[in-house]
């Protein structure tokens, strides 16, 4: 019986430990990259937390690294837009907006490219867990044909 709450008793602290797991971390920015369209636009993969920072037990800095790979070009996103255009016109011009910005931050990528991509996310442990608090892209590494 000892043997069973000790096993127990240290699963609870390692559940409470100050700082989110790699997969957690993973998880997050998955969710947050692949949101608003980004999961038609590209994939994510190659994840890896290449340094962190518990700050305090709510609190939890990390440098991070992974590769998008597009799945469609800026031409076919472009003809996209212009071709299906939304119902509502500010949906349409959000969408040229957001391809615009994609295009000065990652140039005229085709289907297949890949940015490998190195940001910093900070994490606020709350009450349901953790949840990514602040995102400061750092911006490509490098994009490959």
């Amino acid at each position: 019986m000892k043997k069973i709450y000790l096993i127990l008793l240290s699963l609870a602290l390692v559940a409470c430990s100050g700082k989110p797991s790699d997969r957690q971390i993973e998880q997050l920015v998955s969710q947050l990259v692949l949101s608003d369209g980004g999961a038609e636009t590209y994939e994510l993969s190659d994840f890896e937390k290449t340094n962190g920072l518990a700050k305090n037990e709510q609190l939890y800095i990390a440098d991070i690294r992974y590769k998008l790979t597009f799945k469609k070009g800026f031409e076919e996103l472009s003809d996209q837009v212009i071709n299906d255009p939304s119902d509502s016109p500010f949906e349409t011009v959000g969408a040229g907006f957001k391809l615009m910005t994609m295009r000065m931050q990652f140039g005229d990528f085709k289907a297949g490219n890949s940015v490998v991509k190195e940001d910093r996310v900070q994490l606020v442990k709350t009450e349901q867990g953790w949840r990514l608090d602040n995102y400061q892209p750092a911006g490509a590494v490098h994009i490959t044909p």
